[in-house]
């Protein structure tokens, strides 16, 4: 839990962070999502967002943005272990099921619902930052 508490941290409390990044993928569906990735930086300094993930690929957005279906073959080939989930609520334990299926073993849990524990996979759930 160490690296998905180091980076609600230094989001919630705009600590200065010194470490390297965690490289990250964002995850998202809904009007927060799309507007977040919109937002440089939305994610705080203490992550590297490598890629994005969506039911509805945005061409305006800050990084990489690929529709939901291309997840199984890119963030293994990412080597990302991390991943932010920002979806509604009802998509987020079919969404959270699909990236420890990727290999995915950190979830920041932006979907305001509380996840059921999953084997090798931990899960932080918090408010995500205001679009």
């Amino acid at each position: 839990m160490d690296i998905l508490k180091q980076i609600s941290d230094i989001r919630k409390n705009h600590q200065a962070f010194s470490g390297e990044p965690t490289e990250t993928v964002f995850v998202y569906s809904g009007l927060l999502g799309k507007n977040l990735v919109k937002e440089p930086g939305f994610a705080g300094e203490a992550v590297k967002l490598l890629a994005a993930f969506t039911d509805q690929p945005e061409k305006e957005a800050l990084l990489e943005v690929f529709p939901f279906d291309k997840m199984n073959n890119l963030i293994p080939r990412l080597s990302v272990k991390t991943a932010i989930l920002c979806v509604p609520h009802r998509q987020a334990a079919e969404m959270a099921t699909k990236l420890q299926a990727c290999g995915i073993e950190h979830i920041l849990n932006w979907s305001g619902i509380e996840l059921a524990p999953m084997p090798g996979v931990e899960i932080l759930t918090e408010e995500p930052p205001s679009a």
